[in-house]
């Protein structure tokens, strides 16, 4: 009865190693994903190719997704097992090592893709408008190449894409409106290209929390609808241009705002600053003419910790709420038209031992503008290192040479200070 017992043991033993051997044997790299990274690799110049990068560890005399193997396809990629045994490429992340090449088609056939991340590196031409089959895809990491042409409107097929990142590339042309049919993205970085054309609606896509076409050449007003869910919006270094839009003030989970090196005209709506989740907002290098304060207005609940308002057309006193704000401790407002005296709150604001349950001013630059008379006595008790500034460029009766902030610049002339306050 032993013996039989082990005999039966023995045939169940052999047909599981069997069923295993079977599997892995079957477990094999889905064919139109091995075309497509040897496609992938014949679009890459090979004297871009090292023998120790990632693509340099590609020979195809072996199965791709062969975990076995510890040659070959050391890296680059990842595998798993899809429902038919066959093992599928899931997502490709080259190594940054400078590749020259060409997006092939045929990356749009890599079907089970979830990842595709091919940044840092030196791919040149255009996104191809297969890249719109890859429907399971959830990251599209293409920036710091040489890509040029334009974002394909087909980008808009990627239902679950999560991140977009093209940035420093040279994309031209507009930002399709099909990018508002993503309702899963949560990033988009188009920084550093030359996109023209105006913001699309992007009123969809309710998932949004980082927007950054900064450094292109984006034109037009303000005017389409941002979704509510963004905090951080940067648009700086175009050529945007009209009224800040009311619509930002429906951004009520904004923590960073930067809209500096555009061409925004007009007044900045003091409600902005009032945004119950801002922290940063810089307005800088625009055509700005005035803050208009609102009468209900609430500095102590205002969450801004820096604001750059620098280098605009600012007209008139300096506002005060800004100064009564509890978090402020950077502020900005050089290079402006600002007259009349330095209010002493600035002053307080700048003293640390004498501030309750607020933060001290750390930075502030009141240079290029027009204020007059003394400075309030406060600054000339502030202890040397306590805080970076600078008054010069005004029209100040005494900024003694002796306080850092009053060093490297004198005051205007006497004359251009009359010949400011005589003007209607």
């Amino acid at each position: 009865m032993a013996a039989v017992g082990f005999g039966v043991a023995s045939v169940i033993v052999a047909m599981v190693a069997m069923a295993l051997s079977i599997c892995i044997a079957e477990a094999i790299t889905y064919p139109a994903d091995v075309v497509a990274l040897r496609e992938l690799k014949a679009a890459i110049d090979p004297a871009s190719i090292h023998s120790t990068s990632c693509v340099g560890s590609w020979d195809f005399s072996s199965d791709p997704c062969d975990d076995l193997s510890s040659t070959v396809f050391v890296c680059g990629f990842q595998c798993a097992m899809a429902d038919d045994q066959t093992m599928r490429i899931t997502s490709i992340t080259l190594d940054g090592f400078g590749y020259v090449g060409t997006l092939p088609a045929s990356l749009g056939n890599f079907s089970s893709l979830q990842l595709l991340d091919m940044s840092g590196n030196a791919f040149h031409g255009s996104i191809p408008d297969s890249i719109s089959r890859l429907t399971l895809l959830s990251k599209l990491d293409l920036s710091r190449n040489s890509l040029s042409g334009s974002i394909p409107p087909s980008i808009g097929q990627l239902s679950s894409l999560q991140q977009l990142c093209l940035s420093y590339n040279l994309l031209g042309g507009a930002i399709p409106t099909s990018i508002n049919s993503l309702l899963s993205l949560e990033r988009l970085y188009l920084f550093n290209n030359r996109l023209t054309g105006g913001i699309p609606a992007m009123h969809n896509l309710n998932q949004l929390l980082f927007f950054d076409a900064s450094n292109n050449l984006l034109s037009g007003s303000l005017s389409a609808p941002l979704p509510p869910s963004l905090m951080q919006l940067s648009l700086r270094g175009n050529q945007l241009q009209g009224r800040l839009p009311e619509d930002l003030l429906l951004l009520q989970q904004l923590e960073v705002m930067d809209l500096s090196s555009n061409s925004f005209t007009d007044a900045v709506d003091g409600a902005l600053f009032q945004l119950p989740s801002l922290q940063q907002l810089n307005l800088s290098n625009n055509k700005l003419t005035a803050i208009s304060i609102p009468e209900d207005v609430d500095a102590g609940s205002s969450q801004l910790i820096a604001i750059d308002i620098s280098y605009n057309y600012i007209h008139g006193s300096l506002p005060l709420f800004l100064v009564e704000m509890k978090k402020l401790s950077a502020l900005s407002l050089r290079h402006n038209f600002l007259s009349g005296a330095i209010p002493i709150q600035y002053a307080l604001k700048a003293v640390a031992s004498l501030l309750v349950g607020a933060q001290p001013l750390m930075r502030l630059y009141l240079d290029g503008n027009y204020l007059a008379g003394d400075l309030p006595a406060p600054f000339l008790r502030i202890s040397p290192g306590t805080i970076a500034a600078s008054f010069t460029d005004n029209c100040l009766l005494s900024c003694p040479i002796s306080l850092p902030f009053c060093q490297g610049g004198s005051q205007k002339s006497q004359s251009e200070c009359e010949h400011f306050t005589s003007l209607p």
